[in-house]
């Protein structure tokens, strides 16, 4: 009805124009009708699909449905075994879907939920390879046991929500198991191979690991302090081995043991230097402990002679440990308990071929038993360079222009002349700290000196001050530690410099400090320890 008026008021209107004012009306009019027309058919019929029941084939997409896949084996550098996938149809396919996998053999499952990753340009799942091998025993030769039944890969596609796609749910075959290499070289690349034993004895017993010699290069022309480069992804693992001798406190075995996720394989080297120059600084190996490495980072370097070896060389040991680390404290201790353990199945690395370069495989097979040949090599020794020109000797002469940092009046010692503190003279470069004291006389028994300094860098619980102790009876070592109890900065023993003639003079590696950029000298306090061990205090000075 309201269209029917709409034209009756329009048609009233125009019977009262002109004949040509009419015409041009009714053209006008005549556009209207059908723009209104055009308009209601379109409300009509949104308001029509509204009332009409949907039909979900056709107002949904229907659910892809995918080809089927083809799956292989492959070496993936450092990732060691991994299984790719290959999609024939439309990338189109697999935009928005998610693809994980399980891998099984003889019907029961190895791995599951293993997400897709990509790999050099392919669709891989990572396989953890340990747990598709075992090892013979260490008198057996370490070498890999791979069971010949084929692995199946059960292939699963799903939207992100959940979905499953049509012909989502696949079961390809594998094949049997093959263990591709996974292992970096040790070295930088200018470094090569010079000297190999392969027979190694723990309690009389046969076990399968390497000892490498490098060859001197211009570059690294000692075998002390060649580097030792990560072969692996994963996490680093240090253990300090320490000396049951006291007196030999610092001829340690330190190893550094390289958990790959990826692999589920420990890589182990022994013989490393405490300390590394990382290109930048100085820094402590253990240090790394716990710490994310990637392949070909640096590990440290070959260290000198230990009490473990009669060469300076680089020990390279491959075992699967009974358990993954955990981020436990003790994962360190644990993994180099599984590594000195006759029950642990060692994997002859070089013999099973686990360097991703076979012609460094060959050539280390080649070079096996001729250890002898490198005993004329240049062991050299790691040191840190001084950039003052400073002697220590504890003499004052290095020190004429130099204004003390603290001073004391003289002659306030309970000891008379002796440990009768006066002035701290001190000096950094970027390695050392120096420490001039003019004490007095040397004592004749045991005597230590306790040097509160403040080194502007906070522990865990928040002190940058730390207590650093030197004492008579351990030449060539020093003390350091906080004084608030905290983990992180407990009491520990490193090398040092120091000697008393006219003064005290101290030379300590900024690298057993965690590299201070400054340092403040807060207070100096003598102690003399009697026969008896009893401690007094004869000076102080702040």
């Amino acid at each position: 009805m309201w269209l029917a008026a709409i034209g009756w008021i329009n048609c009233k209107a125009k019977n009262g124009l002109p004949p040509e004012a009419r015409r041009n009306a009714f053209e006008m009019t005549s556009l209207k009708k059908g723009a209104l027309w055009f308009l209601i058919s379109m409300v009509l019929a949104a308001l029509l699909a509204g009332c009409l029941p949907r039909n979900s084939a056709s107002s949904e997409a229907k659910p892809r449905a995918l080809r089927d896949f083809n799956a292989a084996l492959k070496g993936k550098g450092t990732h060691g075994t991994v299984a790719c996938v290959e999609y024939p149809g439309r990338r189109a396919d697999l935009e928005g879907l998610l693809l994980k996998a399980s891998l099984s053999r003889g019907g029961e499952i190895v791995e599951g939920g293993i997400p897709a990753e990509a790999m050099d340009g392919e669709i891989c799942f990572e396989l953890t390879d340990a747990k598709y091998v075992s090892v013979s025993s260490n008198l057996q030769g370490g070498l890999l046991i791979i069971p010949p039944d084929p692995l199946t890969l059960l292939l699963e596609a799903s939207t992100p929500d959940g979905e499953a796609a049509q012909n989502g749910s696949q079961a390809l075959s594998l094949g049997p198991y093959v263990q591709f290499p996974f292992l970096r070289w040790i070295f930088p690349t200018e470094v090569k191979p010079a000297c190999v034993a392969d027979g190694h004895t723990r309690e009389g017993v046969f076990y399968p690991a390497w000892d490498i010699i490098p060859e001197p290069s211009p570059r690294y022309p000692s075998l002390v302090g060649t580097p030792l480069l990560a072969p692996v992804d994963g996490t680093a693992y240090v253990w300090l081995l320490p000396n049951e001798d006291p007196a030999r406190r610092f001829d340690t075995v330190n190893a550094v043991m390289v958990y790959s996720p990826d692999t589920g394989f420990v890589v182990d080297l022994t013989h490393v230097a405490d300390i590394y120059f990382d290109g930048e600084a100085w820094v402590m190996l253990k240090l790394l402990n716990g710490q994310k490495v990637t392949a070909g980072s640096p590990l440290g370097v070959i260290g000198p002679k230990d009490h473990a070896s009669s060469i300076p060389h680089a020990h390279l040991q491959v075992f699967i440990p009974a358990k993954a680390p955990s981020n436990q404290p003790d994962d360190n201790q644990v993994l180099y308990a599984a590594s000195t353990q006759n029950a642990t199945a060692n994997v002859d690395a070089i013999k099973q071929r686990l360097f991703l370069d076979q012609g460094l495989n060959q050539r280390l097979l080649l070079l096996a038993s001729q250890f002898l040949g490198c005993e004329g090599y240049p062991w050299g020794e790691l040191l840190i360079p001084q950039q003052l020109a400073l002697v220590v000797d504890g003499n004052r002469e290095d020190w004429a222009n130099d204004e003390p940092v603290l001073s004391d009046k003289s002659g306030d010692s309970t000891a008379g002349e002796t440990m009768d503190i006066r002035a701290l003279s001190m000096k950094m470069d970027d390695n050392y700290l120096y420490l001039l004291l003019e004490a007095g006389l040397r004592p004749a028994g045991k005597w230590g000196l306790d040097f509160f300094m403040d080194f502007k860098a906070p522990n865990a619980c928040g002190s940058s001050e730390r207590s650093i102790k030197v004492w008579s009876d351990e030449p060539g070592a020093f003390t350091v530690g906080s004084v608030d109890g905290c983990p992180d900065s407990k009491p520990q023993t490193y090398p040092a410099l120091f000697a008393w003639a006219e003064a005290l003079e101290v030379r300590i590696p900024l690298v057993y400090l965690n590299n201070p950029s400054e340092a403040r000298a807060i207070s100096v306090k003598g102690i003399l320890v009697d026969g008896q061990g009893r401690f007094s205090y004869p000076d102080y000075m702040r």
